[in-house]
């Protein structure tokens, strides 16, 4: 039955004025609800005020974690430990402010407040980061460092090999740009100024951490810009997406370039549809289009963008000015932000040109390994294809293509996406890192939510599907043909070479036959694996694991063919290059090679060195315990997720040693009344999966603890399942 209607009520309110009501269902009945004049309900935000509220609530939260994780600094370095405590404190004051303040001004102030919250905490946080790990996260970083000491020094950094460069700053060898042929990248990659900007902080901190300092003063520009860009509502936005985004932190301070160009590019992106508005550039204009030449003074990845800003703004100023008159004045723009990337590049394309163009277009041209996040790790991670990589690189060229053409033929809908499209095509390539998405967020924030002045959207536009289906029809909705075939021909292309990238078969199939380990170091330092051609073309194979997603330097065949002949087999021995390309015995491990002409990937199954692992309980003894008193260890099996294994028989050892302050001293004590300073002890597992160990000790070795660590340690094979280590201390009756 329908709940008879409640004719409008009216209220008196505190100003002498008196305010409708309407009415609402609720269980118990129809209630009146009352407007205000504007017609909000009493005590409610507008929506645009309510939005605005809850981003600024959002942003405030997301400056607890920075200043939590800096606050951990508070011993080691006590001023930033505090401003981070304070900061940690302003951001829950700044959190309540939110919820509680009224009208749009108190909201706006808030903003400015929280911004500055923001660039404080900002740099306390990488002040913490860097002071805790100073080493470099990125060959890049280390390159474009000493590329600028190389010009201060006056030396041409394109003529120069930089390989020492990773080792003077720290960067971790498994970050080094590995080459399909086993080479080590060496050679700066990027164009001049992305050196050059950098010579400033080389001179300031004398070289320590320079290319950090520049990040992170970068990154801090990008928040101030993204605030000073977006909508009085969305401002919020720019703390949440710098620092409220880890990735984006993460990046940046392990050296990231793209940090140092995405200032220039959110000037391009600011309201950057009304580039050439009335037939002029004017000073925006001009702005934008040196800022566009800056960007790509640093970096290749503004050189893939390009094309869809350039072919947005021919739509956009077609509809006004036409054809003629569009293409002219985009075509001064194109040739501003030309002319500016080619006088600061000028002097180097002198000095060397071949040098020039070959570092600058290697990471087009290198044969890097394959590495990221896209389409490729279908192959890399789960064995699908390898057999020809170069179709992957063809299907993000048909990509990038393909996403020009729907761009330009579905303008109406895809207009605000210009900043966006470029990256999904790497999500094709053989190098798709995640990098080219998530530093990039703040300049499609921007370019989505001030865009400027767009198209009328005055029909709805097909979809994809319904462009190929009417390929035959007059227009394709009154659409250029050409635009559409461009697009259905490229698809159609992209779709082949994903096909042959993912069916064309590795030419080597891999079989690792037994490793061995370096004990309580626990990593692998050796492999023996059988490798057979399949192929009918001989191919020279270098090798690499892989346990996280990032290759080791390529092994040293120590046993085995430089080349495998085709249909031929092989045991390869392979040792470790370098202490930081062993994988750990608790890591699942792929063994990788490769070869080029055609480039290929062929891969090992999964190998899982340590099935289970082993926990010592208690782990801690507290107490110091006097001679002769036995303690007790039980040592249980776990899996990798911390589960009991209940298997009886299984051996478990358990060894002890003294960490001196100088040397490592054998331990004296009795285990399950072995003679002293027996080490390893074995037992075995009940039908619970624990072995029990009782320890004893009779005498004081220097007043130190002993020190005691258990692990399987299986008749065959080598040891594994290293448990963490338990100290026990004993001291004399006296």
């Amino acid at each position: 039955m329908r709940a008879p209607r409640l004719p409008l009520a009216t209220t008196p309110a505190s100003s002498g004025r008196v305010s409708p009501a309407t009415e609402t269902w609720t269980p118990a009945g129809p209630v009146a609800v009352h407007l205000d004049g504007n017609g909000h309900r009493n005590g409610a935000d507008p929506p645009e005020t309510h939005t605005h509220r809850i981003l600024l609530l959002v942003s405030t939260l997301a400056l607890f974690a920075p200043a939590l994780i800096a606050w951990v600094s508070i011993v080691q370095l006590p001023g930033l430990g505090a401003l981070a405590a304070c900061g940690f404190a302003v951001a829950v004051a700044l959190a309540v402010t939110a919820v509680i303040c009224k009208g749009d001004r108190a909201l706006a102030r808030l903003d400015w407040a929280v911004l500055l919250a923001a660039l404080a905490i900002l740099v306390t946080w990488a002040a913490t980061q860097l002071y805790y790990n100073p080493a470099y996260g990125t060959d890049e970083a280390a390159f474009v460092q000493a590329a600028a000491q190389k010009t201060l020094h006056g030396h041409n950094p394109y003529r120069a090999d930089l390989l020492p460069s990773l080792t003077q700053f720290r960067v971790p060898i498994q970050f080094a740009t590995y080459k399909l042929n086993g080479a080590i990248a060496s050679h700066l990659a990027y164009p001049s100024l992305s050196f050059l900007i950098v010579i400033p902080a080389v001179l300031l901190t004398h070289g320590v951490q320079a290319v950090i300092a520049e990040n992170v003063l970068f990154l801090g520009i990008e928040m101030i810009l993204m605030f000073l860009f977006l909508p009085r509502t969305y401002r919020a936005l720019s703390v949440v997406v710098v620092v409220g985004i880890p990735f984006l932190f993460d990046y940046t301070l392990g050296g990231g370039i793209i940090t140092l160009w995405v200032p220039f590019m959110l000037v391009v992106a600011y309201r950057w549809s009304d580039i050439g508005s009335k037939g002029r550039l004017g000073a925006g204009g001009w702005t934008r289009a040196i800022c566009l030449g800056l960007a790509a003074s640093i970096g290749q990845l503004p050189w893939f963008i390009a094309p869809f800003l350039l072919l947005g703004l021919l739509h956009l100023r077609a509809r006004e000015l036409g054809r003629q008159r569009a293409a002219a004045v985009v075509g001064r723009f194109l040739g501003l932000a030309f002319t500016t990337t080619l006088l600061i590049n000028a002097p180097f394309i002198v000095w060397a040109p071949r040098a020039w163009f070959r570092d600058v277009l290697s990471p087009l041209l290198q044969h890097a390994v394959p590495l990221g996040q896209g389409l490729i790790d279908l192959t890399m991670f789960f064995h699908v294809g390898g057999g020809n990589l170069a179709y992957y690189n063809y299907a993000a060229l048909a990509c990038l293509v393909a996403l020009l053409a729907a761009y330009s033929a579905y303008f109406d809908r895809l207009w605000r996406t210009a900043f966006m499209l470029p990256s999904v095509a790497f999500l094709f390539s053989t190098r798709s890192l995640s990098g080219y998405v998530v530093l990039l967020v703040g300049i499609w924030i921007v370019s989505v939510l001030a865009p400027g002045r767009g198209p009328s959207e005055r029909r709805r536009a097909p979809m994809l599907y319904g462009a190929i289906s009417r390929l035959t029809v007059r227009g394709v909705f009154e659409r250029p043909r050409t635009s559409a075939i461009v697009l259905a021909l490229s698809v159609a292309a992209g779709l082949a070479c994903i096909v042959l990238a993912l069916t064309t078969a590795p030419p080597l199939t891999i079989h690792i036959k037994s490793v061995q380990t370096n004990g309580q170091f626990q990593s692998i330092w050796r492999i023996k694996a059988l490798v057979a051609n399949r192929s009918n073309a001989e191919v020279r194979p270098h090798f690499a694991t892989d346990t996280s997603g990032y290759l080791t330097t390529f092994w040293n065949v120590v046993d085995g063919p430089a080349t495998l002949k085709a249909r031929q087999s092989a045991v390869y021995t392979l040792v470790a290059p370098n202490v930081g390309s062993m994988p750990g015995v608790t890591q699942s491990l792929v063994l990788q090679a490769f070869t080029t002409s055609p480039d290929t990937v062929s891969s090992s199954g999964h190998f899982t060195p340590e099935p289970f692992r082993t926990y010592i309980s208690p782990s801690y003894v507290d107490e110091v315990l006097p001679l002769g008193r036995r303690v007790t260890l039980r040592v249980e099996l776990q899996s990798p997720y911390g589960g009991s294994i209940h298997r009886g028989g299984v051996p478990i050892a358990l060894g002890q040693v003294i960490y001196g302050q100088n040397a490592l001293i054998v331990g004296e004590a009795s285990i399950n009344g072995a003679p002293q300073g027996q080490t390893p002890v074995v037992a075995r597992t009940d039908e619970r999966g624990i072995a029990t160990f009782h320890i004893r000790q009779n005498w004081v070795q220097g007043g130190n603890p002993l020190y005691f660590e258990a692990w399987v340690d299986p008749p065959q094979g080598f040891p594994y399942g290293y448990s963490e280590v338990v100290s026990v201390q004993w001291r004399s009756h006296s």
